[in-house]
């Protein structure tokens, strides 16, 4: 009989130990229920009365804000779109208790719609309306009557951004909080910020996060009212603008080079030109589109405007340089101050080689031709005097021609063939002086062109070394004006 009551009495200890918490957390439960319904409802507390005995108690609140991320930076709209982590603690005088008369309940939680709650509002909110976050969250409150509020908010915020250093530029966005119907009487805000937690985006790093507690007054009465400016200092991860902005300007203004290398005969110089400036527009257009419509220009806008300046002058360069290549022999002759200086001392410092002004084909053709004039000539010379004219010469064969023969017949002969030896003779003269003069025409009409084609090459190089240092200059403008002062200069200028 003994076994059976150990048996009960074994089930009976472990159901007890099964039971005991159970029993306990619902005693617990309990007293924390009998906790809210003596702060609540036996005290009559009411969340719209500020929590102070003394009406003159001053609230103060402790703000701790965390910034996240950054989910959204609008520089055209000029608003910040973040997330945060906030948390507000003060203490309410009508919510304590002993924990020893509650089974040592040390903290309840409460919505946030049935304590007391300071209205703290975003002055500086951008959102296209006011949004009551501190609303339906869940407020932790302890013994000793300190209320704790804490939740993560996305919030949307004016920033006045300054792209000037664009991309390479920081940003110090203020983040205003503060209570909007008490007055500094009442409620006291004081704040601090952390950025631990934050998580970048790829596109904005934060440098650090500053609190400052600024107390303002209303005119008609002076009445002070408390606010806590935050300042979010960012940094802008600019490697993406470097990749997708900067390097295409910078190797897009290395093609104009190309524009000056391109032979003049090619017909694509001042075409290159305009592709290049076209290509430049639409990156300056992708630019003014990201960018607030203002008066500040940003670093890399002005970068892009002063390679298409430099590029407009060098289309501009490059017309006078085919002028010049292609003018033709009804143009005037190279003048004698060009020849010396641009042809002689500038083509020498430039490496410019000099070319013969005779083509390699009017060359052949010139001798050619020098070789059949001489050819007529030696056949003229044989039969006139060196020392005599042409047509002297040849009237002295006729005369000759007619005395020596002594009878009529003979005579007859001789006169028809002097007038025919004079005839031919008078067609070779002519004949070698058209030649003479037509090919020392063509001779003079190349010469004139190659030299203008030589000043042309000559003034080409000027142009390219002449844009070559303006794309450099206009770089390093850029680059030294891309330096921000530091907080020390900044605040210097500021005072």
């Amino acid at each position: 009989m003994e076994l059976p009551y150990l048996i009960v009495w074994s089930l009976a200890i472990q159901l007890v130990v099964l039971l005991l918490p159970q029993l306990a957390g619902a005693r617990l439960l309990s007293e924390t229920h009998r906790l809210i319904n003596d702060l609540f409802e036996e005290n009559g507390y009411n969340p719209y009365v500020r929590p102070v005995y003394n009406h003159t108690t001053i609230i103060d609140v402790q703000m701790l804000l965390f910034v996240a991320q950054v989910l959204e930076m609008d520089e055209r709209r000029q608003t910040l779109t973040t997330n945060l982590w906030i948390t507000f603690e003060w203490y309410d005088e009508f919510l304590r208790w002993d924990p020893e008369d509650y089974g040592g309940v040390e903290s309840i939680k409460v919505k946030s719609d049935e304590v007391w709650m300071p209205d703290i509002t975003l002055y500086n909110c951008a959102a296209d309306k006011y949004i009551p976050y501190m609303d339906k969250k869940v407020n932790v409150v302890y013994h000793n009557g300190l209320v704790n509020w804490a939740s993560p908010i996305i919030i949307k915020s004016h920033c006045t951004i300054d792209v000037t250093h664009f991309p390479f530029d920081k940003q110090g966005c203020e983040l205003k909080f503060g209570p909007w119907q008490y007055s500094g009487k009442e409620v006291v805000l004081n704040g601090e910020g952390d950025a631990t937690v934050f998580n970048s985006d790829g596109e904005w790093d934060m440098e650090g996060l500053t609190a400052l507690l600024k107390k303002n007054f209303t005119l008609m009465p002076p009445i002070p009212y408390t606010h806590v400016l935050f300042t979010v200092h960012l940094r802008r991860l600019s490697m993406y603008y470097v990749f997708n902005l900067v390097m295409p300007c910078v190797l897009i203004s290395g093609i104009t080079v190309l524009g000056f290398v391109l032979p003049s005969d090619s017909g694509e110089k001042v075409s290159l030109g305009i592709t290049v400036l076209l290509s430049l527009t639409v990156f300056l257009l992708l630019i003014a589109e990201s960018m607030p419509p203002s008066s500040d220009v940003p670093v890399i806008g002005q970068y892009y405007a002063g390679t298409m300046l430099l590029v407009s002058i060098s289309i501009m360069l490059t017309v006078i340089v085919l002028n010049l290549h292609h003018r033709g022999p009804q143009c005037k002759p190279v003048p004698q101050w060009v020849r010396r200086y641009v042809l002689g001392s500038v083509a020498k410092v430039l490496r410019v080689p000099r070319h013969n002004t005779l083509s390699k084909r009017s060359r052949m053709l010139l001798k050619m031709h020098r070789e059949e004039a001489e050819s007529l000539m030696e056949m003229a010379q044989s039969h006139i005097n060196p020392n005599e004219s042409p047509i002297m010469a040849i009237n002295n064969m006729s005369r000759n021609a007619v005395r020596n023969n002594k009878s009529s017949s003979d005579q007859e002969k001789t006169r028809c063939c002097g007038h025919i030896q004079a005839d031919l003779m008078r067609r070779m003269l002519d004949h070698l002086r058209y030649l003479r003069e037509h090919f020392e025409g063509i001779d003079n009409s190349e010469k004139v062109r190659n030299e203008w084609k030589m000043v042309a090459q000559v003034v080409d190089r000027i142009f390219l070394i002449l844009y070559v240092m303006g794309s450099v200059s206009t770089l390093l403008i850029i680059v030294l004006g891309m330096k921000q002062p530091t907080k020390e200069e900044a605040a210097t200028a500021g005072h």
